[in-house]
């Protein structure tokens, strides 16, 4: 039992230290923690630093690379080369030859004589005819045993624009990342507030309905009292009215209750905290202005909007694929080189000591002449790709600019019902302050003591609601211009 309890504490004791509590928290701080805490912000930094090593993968592709070769083999026997089969020799003339030995002789015989050996010469002259010589030889290339070391080099020289066009197309890649990162922190921006609007919005209701039944409650005593002493003006029914008045306004403040406790809850979850955390927030402030021009703020959001920057840095996309489609009709162009040493144990042969330790260097061209039209009907997708984000463009465009036209409708809507239920509200209550001191005169009837107190709840609800409605429109607004991220940050 001992082991039990001991267990048993240590387990509370962890629980309770895995609970966080923030008192007093407002809108900044959360903010901060969601930036630092959220899941999905890892997710899209994981993203970026993906896309920056495929820049890192495109731009190293078209760079010098340097390998290092080296090798043994082992073959069954020495390699050798045979030689095999016959030589021709070719006919040759002696008639010259002959003529210079001969010459001499001649000159000394009778001039009929020598005229008879001229004729002969100028006829058929002294030939040797050619002959087949058979040759069957094995020629030793080199031994069995053969190690090699290379370091060998290439380098696109020319690459009819496909390198700036694969490379700006990685880099736009690392832009697109970087804006699908700041979109993540817009809607964790935006998700935050809203949450935490919505918690200090469904606190004020808690804090009103218990407010409303404190009220009640002091109105039913009250009656009660009045009824018990036989009022004129009380009547049962009256107090009857009363106690379900009160009734119906407690199971409201366990409504408002639930619907508090869950708001803050939803708020934790959004800034990625664990889910049994407690949070108590700030008190609301006073309601923001707004000075903000439509054209403005149009002209803003087309600069700064993560969804139209994506779009304008896909189409960039689209033009560096129709540069790198129309690569394909331009010649490539590479430098090759390697360096090279041979170990073998036969000194003459194919290694012998000129081909033993060499380089080499040279330059290719590949150039596709004819690929059935594949080149042109690349170009054709890629320009129709880009035409088709294009148009998407102009409905992007007239559909950012009317959400933020009905933002700031709605601000404008907000603002003006904030002014009249604070004026509203002000009035309810001196009518119910009227009202209950008149009651307790038995100047007037209950119901009108219920329907002032009544109506006071109901005008500061609709205050709570138009402030709500205010910073939530305002916070809807600065996530379509795109500056919500920015404010979140120091």
């Amino acid at each position: 039992m001992k082991y039990l309890a001991l267990i048993c504490c240590l387990s509370v004791t962890a629980s309770a230290s895995a609970v966080e509590r923030l008192d007093q928290l407002t809108l900044e701080q959360a903010t901060k923690l969601a930036l630092q805490n959220h899941r999905a912000l890892r997710v899209s930094q994981a993203s970026l630093d993906m896309a920056v090593a495929q820049y890192q993968q495109a731009m190293a592709a078209f760079r010098p690379h340097v390998n290092l070769e080296a090798g043994f083999q082992r073959a069954d026997q020495d390699r050798t080369f045979t030689f095999a089969g016959a030589i021709q020799t070719p006919a040759m003339d002696i008639s010259s030859a002959l003529g210079g030995v001969l010459g001499p002789v001649i000159a000394g015989l009778p001039p009929a004589t020598q005229q008879q050996f001229g004729m002969a010469f100028a006829q058929g002259g002294a030939t040797i005819p050619g002959q087949t010589i058979p040759m069957n030889v094995e020629v030793k290339m080199f031994d069995r045993d053969v190690t090699k070391a290379a370091v060998n080099l290439s380098y696109p020289i020319y690459t009819g624009g496909k390198k700036e066009a694969v490379t700006a197309m990685a880099q736009k890649g690392v832009e697109l990342a970087r804006q699908d990162s700041r979109k993540t922190e817009l809607e964790v921006v935006r998700d935050v507030t809203k949450y935490y609007h919505g918690a200090q919005f469904a606190q004020q209701m808690a804090q009103l309905a218990s407010d409303t039944l404190a009220r009640f409650q002091v109105l039913d005593e009250l009656t009660g009292q009045l009824y018990q002493n036989a009022s004129l003006k009380v009547k049962k029914t009256d107090f009857l009215r009363s106690k379900t008045t009160t009734a119906l306004v407690r199971s409201t403040v366990q409504e408002a209750n639930y619907g508090s406790t869950l708001t803050r809850d939803a708020l934790a979850n959004a800034m990625g905290l664990p889910p049994n955390s407690q949070l108590s927030l700030a008190p609301a402030l006073a309601a923001p202005g707004f000075d903000g021009q439509l054209e403005s703020l149009i002209s803003d959001a087309m600069t700064f909007n993560p969804d139209k920057q994506r779009l304008e840095l896909a189409i960039e996309v689209m033009q560096h694929k129709i540069a790198d489609a129309k690569s394909a009709y331009l010649p490539m162009v590479g430098l090759d080189a390697s360096i090279y040493q041979v170990w073998n144990g036969y000194k003459s042969g194919l290694f012998n000591d000129a081909n033993r330790t060499g380089w080499t260097i040279g330059v290719g061209l590949k150039w596709s002449l004819f690929d059935g039209g594949l080149t042109r009907a690349n170009v054709n997708e890629a320009l129709a790709g880009k035409a088709k984000l294009e148009a998407q463009r102009g409905l992007l465009d007239e559909g950012l600019a009317l959400q933020i036209k009905d933002d700031v409708m709605r601000i404008q809507r907000s603002l003006t019902q904030v002014d009249d239920s604070a004026k509203a509200q002000g009035f309810a209550e001196e009518n119910r302050k009227l009202n209950v001191r008149a009651y307790q005169e038995e100047m007037v009837e209950t119901k009108d003591v219920i329907e002032a107190q009544l109506l006071e709840s109901f005008a500061t609800a609709s205050l709570y609601r138009a402030h709500h409605d205010l910073r939530d429109a305002l916070t809807d607004l600065d996530f379509q211009v795109g500056k919500a991220a920015q404010k979140a940050r120091p």
